[in-house]
């Protein structure tokens, strides 16, 4: 007796198989019980809507989709390892929700839901169903696995953005530098203001009317290294 440890006399056969066997399994025993009885409940709501509206598919969408279904997702997202606790809260919520819809239905024809109170009846099951997937379409949008992917996307996507911005504004740079580079060299040869004159006729312009080139060299003057080339076509290749 000295030789044998607490733990194992607490954890030793205590020869009761009741306690051992049912007892100790008394939570997977609930559970089994829970979902024996929203089956039978299913059932009894199935054979009631087939005696009210005489549809068998119109009965058993409303029971599939208002009730048996609803209940076991939510059964399985209450016990998700990473929600949160408000949603695992709003998951058992709805979870008693479509138990109750299932209740509600299985009695509705002792409730005297007969004759046109029937349409009213499935009326409030399509809209249960509704209510089940906007909530589960938050539950999902509000995960916090979902969320860290769908913030890494939108991470990715904004680089890949900046780059694509990045690469139009080179192209934009390399095409204004050689423009001004062009135009210097007709400035040195010409008068500047014959040189604006041709420009404005060949684009169209009114006498008053700022041109294309006017707009490039306003892009200039925040650009230092397109100003600097200006006149000096060569200059950007000797800096590459």
């Amino acid at each position: 007796m000295s030789d044998k440890k607490i733990a194992d006399l607490l954890q030793g056969d205590s020869g009761n198989w009741f306690a051992t066997k049912v007892v100790a399994n008394a939570p997977l025993i609930m559970a089994l019980f829970a979902n024996v009885v929203i089956i039978v409940a299913d059932i009894r709501a199935y054979d009631v809507l087939q005696t009210l509206t005489d549809s068998w598919w119109k009965s058993a969408m409303a029971v599939i989709g208002g009730c048996a279904i609803p209940f076991v997702i939510w059964e399985i997202s209450w016990q998700y390892n990473h929600t949160t606790e408000i949603w695992r809260t709003i998951s058992l919520i709805m979870a008693g929700f479509a138990f109750a819809t299932s209740l509600f239905l299985g009695v509705a024809d002792y409730t005297g839901w007969q004759g046109v109170w029937t349409d009213w009846l499935l009326a409030g099951v399509v809209l249960a169903t509704g209510v089940h997937a906007v909530v589960g379409l938050l539950y999902y949008y509000n995960d916090p696995d979902v969320a860290r992917r769908r913030h890494k996307a939108q991470a990715l996507g904004t680089m890949q953005d900046q780059q694509l911005n990045a690469q139009v504004a080179g192209h934009l740079l390399e095409s204004g530098r050689g423009l001004l580079g062009i135009i210097g060299a007709l400035e040195s040869q010409y008068d500047p203001e014959d040189v604006a004159a041709v420009l404005r006729i060949l684009e169209g312009k009114r006498k008053n009317e700022p041109t294309r080139t006017k707009m490039v060299r306003q892009f200039a003057k925040d650009v230092p290294e397109l100003k600097a080339d200006k006149g000096n076509p060569q200059a950007g290749e000797r800096k590459q």
